[in-house]
């Protein structure tokens, strides 16, 4: 009698909806999934105009990054987004090996010129780094509480360079809500970034956030997002919190807007 292979468990996808506020008005809608496994994990967002926001831009975004799981670290392996334009789809792509940012292409011209005041290499920027879609998921242990609070991080979207530091916790708005964790931390350009993103990063309040854990306990992800920037506050808010879901809701990739309608 021959016994069958043990069966090898695929990844478990989670999905939650977030909504972007500024003023108190709403402007867009995130649907995000996290596809996880044993080994592997894999972040998506679609993000589009919502609400109000419509009247401004009918624009939309996907946002991919991946990697591997090694313990309680990640290993980012890739990172892919796209944003449809008047009437075509940019795109840009990440690589990385072992860890590092090994190569990056896109198809984006800027209209003007940026006039980067510290330029970044590619090559210089070396191990430590995530991308900002990925800073915002947290793999740890429930028992280590805020220590990824308290620890910098350096953020690379392939073109430019920052850092997230913790701030103190003095004058938040308010506690965490049961089971979640309290954060703080300012946003810092270190390269890659014209003059006018580091004069309005000065002006820039700390970024308060409140992460939940998700379903299968190994991950968390922000509950809610405040700051208060020079045009008034933004809050992201997760209005569906992540649960365990077989319907995709984000595509595999963005088609091209539709023409505008002719006029007679």
């Amino acid at each position: 009698m021959t016994l069958a292979p043990p069966a090898i468990a695929g990844p478990v996808t989670y999905s939650s909806v977030y909504q972007i506020y500024l003023r108190g008005i709403l402007l867009a809608r995130a649907n995000v999934e996290l596809a996880v496994s044993a080994q592997q994990y894999q972040l998506s967002a679609l993000l589009r105009s919502s609400g109000i926001g419509f009247l401004f831009s009918d624009a939309s975004a996907l946002v991919r990054t991946s990697g591997k799981i090694l313990g309680e670290n990640i290993e980012p392996e890739a990172l892919q987004y796209s944003w449809t334009d008047d009437d075509s789809v940019n795109f840009a792509r990440l690589d990385y090996a072992d860890g590092a940012p090994a190569a990056y292409e896109t198809n984006y011209k800027p209209e003007t010129p940026q006039n980067i005041v510290v330029p970044v290499a590619l090559e210089d920027v070396g191990l430590g780094t995530r991308d900002p879609f990925l800073s915002l998921l947290v793999l740890q242990s429930p028992e280590k509480g805020d220590a990824f609070c308290r620890t910098p991080m350096r953020l690379f979207d392939g073109r430019r360079l920052a850092q997230l530091s913790p701030e103190s916790m003095a004058g938040a708005p308010r506690d965490a809500t049961t089971g979640g964790v309290a954060c703080r931390v300012r946003w810092t350009p270190i390269a890659g970034y014209p003059k006018k993103t580091y004069e309005r990063a000065e002006e820039m309040r700390p970024v308060d956030l409140e992460f939940v854990g998700i379903a299968n306990g190994r991950f968390m992800a922000p509950r809610e997002v405040n700051v208060v920037t020079r045009f008034g506050t933004v809050r992201i808010v997760a209005v569906q919190p992540f649960r365990e879901s077989n319907l995709p809701i984000v595509p595999a990739k963005l088609s091209p807007p539709p023409p505008d309608d002719e006029e007679w």
